[in-house]
């Protein structure tokens, strides 16, 4: 398919993608499919932490079956990543688009019934299988954006991406933790609605080129794992775009999953303070991501990338030496908590860690895909989606390690926003 001719200015061409067939029916599966995965996580969470009151037993402790429903939503994309990945080289990406909202139907289905019935096994294994489908998935929503736009809108495309991954991530946790706690499996109803909107989304995403039909489908996974890695690290621009992409990854998902340590143990605050911590963070993101293409007037360019890593680690520090001092008493709600003006600078400071890594990161997606051949593109996403795994879980496990030899969450941090300053090195390399 031919692109369309560039006549308008680039920031009406900006928000115009979302009137062009050639965008929105993919950002909207997106970020439905985002919502869903982490709307049925939460429900599980919730429904795990607050068994007693149900009447569920369980196997073990909750706090144990909350970490291995996390596990089993990565594991997948290490395991199935290289498969994945082929498979969107071979075969044509609009057509592997509506089957997969067509298997996520199939799930959000047998959510239903986990969620009518407290289910806490089926869901867990729900979990397994909504991460396989993610693996396979992830590779497309990314390297399907060059078939259909122009360089000039990259940036922008990647932008409303990155930010509505992290909003759709944002209220999906939030609507998970809520509906769960309705009568009549409400919340097994709206994924099931959800589910079938993103696959009638699907529907409009335009034909693409098949970029490489003769791509063998390697069902060996450690070599066909082996194969794809090999191919991302025979290019240094390739390879560090993806590592640098799984730093902040590691860096981010840190913050979010301490969220909650921090707003409880630290600040002495409620639930609430906690959503406010994720919404800001996220919020961050999304206006980061949005105003790279501002920034870097839709060229495809790394030239902030070092500047917006060092952000990273000076707001953080600010965010630390902001932490109040805990209230005593009963926990702040969100009200009591923005009511003090003495914590705005903190709060201001988590919105510019996260704004930082919105302008850090969409460049690095742009660059993935421009640079990438497109007979190559959807191994090379998949190869970053199996990174940004193996980084999250070690971001998780150091953590636990951390924590476990009692670094506070502020230590825990700190620690972040130290190891980040050599990535701004790290980072004026892939510029080079």
């Amino acid at each position: 398919m031919e692109l369309e001719v560039l006549t308008t200015p680039l920031q009406s061409l900006k928000y115009s993608l979302f009137l062009k067939r050639r965008f929105w029916p993919i950002f909207v599966a997106t970020f439905l499919g985002a919502f869903n995965d982490n709307m049925l996580r939460s429900g599980l969470v919730v429904l795990i932490a607050y068994s007693a009151t149900q009447g569920i037993v369980l196997p073990t402790r909750p706090e144990i079956l909350v970490t291995i429903s996390s596990a089993l939503l990565v594991i997948p994309l290490i395991l199935f990543s290289s498969v994945a990945g082929s498979l969107a080289d071979k075969y044509e990406k609009s057509l592997l688009v509506k089957c997969t909202k067509l298997v996520e139907v199939g799930i959000m289905s047998c959510a239903y019934y986990g969620f009518a019935h407290h289910n806490i096994f089926l869901l867990m294994g729900l979990l397994f299988v909504s991460g396989t489908h993610t693996a396979f998935y992830s590779p497309i929503k990314f390297s399907i954006l060059p078939d259909h736009l122009h360089n000039k809108e990259l940036l922008a495309a990647n932008g409303f991406m990155a930010g509505g991954s992290y909003l759709a991530v944002l209220l999906g946790l939030v609507a998970g933790g809520l509906l769960v706690e309705y009568p009549r499996n409400v919340i097994g109803t709206a994924a099931v609605l959800i589910a079938c909107t993103g696959g009638f989304a699907s529907l409009f995403i335009l034909p693409s080129h098949v970029a490489h039909p003769h791509t063998k489908i390697n069902l060996n996974l450690w070599k066909g794992t082996k194969d794809i890695i090999a191919y991302a690290c025979s290019d240094k621009t390739i390879m560090l775009s993806i590592f640098g992409l799984s730093w902040f990854l590691l860096v981010g998902s840190v913050f979010m999953s301490q969220f909650a340590n921090y707003a409880q143990a630290v600040v002495h605050a409620n639930n609430e303070v906690y959503i406010l911590f994720l919404t800001v963070f996220s919020v961050g993101i999304a206006i980061g991501s949005l105003i790279t293409d501002i920034l870097l007037k839709g060229e495809i360019s790394l030239r902030l990338t070092p500047f917006a890593i060092f952000g990273v680690s000076i707001f953080t520090y600010g965010m630390v030496i902001g932490t109040p001092a805990p209230v005593p008493g009963a926990l702040q709600d969100a009200n009591a908590f923005i009511a003090m003006s003495t914590h705005w600078a903190m709060l201001g400071c988590m919105l510019m860690v996260a704004i930082c890594g919105g302008i850090y990161m969409v460049p690095l997606y742009a660059t993935l895909q421009s640079h990438t051949p497109a007979e190559y593109r959807s191994r090379v996403m998949a190869a970053s989606n199996m990174s940004d795994a193996v980084f999250a879980t070690v971001a998780a496990l150091v953590s636990a390690l951390l924590l476990s030899l009692g670094f506070r969450i502020t230590d825990l941090f700190l620690c972040m926003a130290t190891l980040n300053l050599p990535i701004i090195y790290y980072a004026r390399r892939i510029t080079a």
